[in-house]
């Protein structure tokens, strides 16, 4: 018996086999980053991700936030595939996490009062005696605090905040802070106390800062706490931001740390932070 197959069947037959033989794309491989972050960086984290999500759709994260000291313990125990601190990390600790400090930008910290308290510049001493306790009063001062409260509740974050190292290093400078002091989780829980109460002083990471308009920010020894400043470090209480990563990272890691110096992610890390200075 003879098999008769017209032209067209027999091009559908052969479009069918060819079909069926051919490769399947090779889907697009998913990226998952853990991504640890210094409660002062948490923004710069969220927003340099979104920025390579963009570029690498099928890239997800999980973003856990604490602070500086502790994003350096969790990640020597492998907890995260790299950190964003705010503060200058010690050799022992990227040591024990066998890990490289990379240098993203400055930040500042922005030292702040209620807008209706008639403060705007202190020196570093009198920064250093209002943070220990030897300036109880704002009258000490010669400050008239509208609401009637003169006595002066510092706040303070907690041990390990990057903010909390630089006010150590360049204020108290081995001083012991006033057992007043109020310590706060958070920049943000910082922030809305000091709005809540006028009598409060408190500090905050400049990125987070931002210009609130719920706070005023401080010149420190005349100095102003702009971009300008805060790059050259003209401002005193200056960060250096840091991208904490394994001494040998996977492609992924590599390819997030090219995305961040390349030109579309350094423009999302200077919308918060300044470049470091030329040196």
């Amino acid at each position: 018996m003879k098999y008769r197959v017209s032209f067209f069947a027999l091009i559908a037959l052969i479009s069918l086999f060819l079909f069926s033989c051919r490769a399947t794309p090779t889907p697009t491989p998913a990226i998952h980053f853990r991504i640890g972050a210094a409660d002062s960086t948490q923004y710069l984290a969220r927003e340099t991700a979104n920025a390579y999500r963009r570029a690498h759709p099928t890239t997800t994260f999980d973003f856990f936030t604490s602070n500086s000291t502790t994003a350096l313990r969790q990640l020597a125990f492998d907890q995260f595939d790299f950190a964003f601190i705010e503060r200058n990390p010690r050799a022992d600790e990227l040591e024990r996490a066998q890990a490289t400090a990379l240098e993203l930008g400055r930040d500042g910290v922005v030292v702040i009062t209620h807008p209706s308290n008639p403060l705007t510049n202190l020196t570093r001493g009198d920064l250093q005696k209002i943070f220990t306790g030897a300036f109880g009063l704002w009258s000490e001062l010669g400050i008239a605090i509208p609401n009637g409260r003169d006595e002066i509740q510092v706040l303070m974050r907690e041990e390990g905040a990057g903010t909390r190292a630089v006010v150590e290093e360049q204020v108290l400078q081995g001083e012991r802070i006033t057992l007043t002091a109020l310590l706060q989780p958070t920049n943000l829980d910082m922030l809305d106390y000091v709005a809540d109460h006028p009598n409060a002083i408190g500090y905050a990471a400049a990125n987070i800062w931002n210009g609130n308009s719920r706070t005023r920010a401080l010149r420190i020894d005349n100095v102003a706490p702009t971009r300008a400043n805060i790059q050259s470090s003209t401002y005193p209480l200056v960060q250096t931001v840091f991208l904490i990563v394994p001494q040998t990272p996977t492609a992924n890691v590599t390819s997030f740390i090219e995305f961040l110096s390349g030109n579309e992610g350094r423009s999302i890390l200077y919308q918060r932070i300044t470049e470091l200075a030329p040196k």
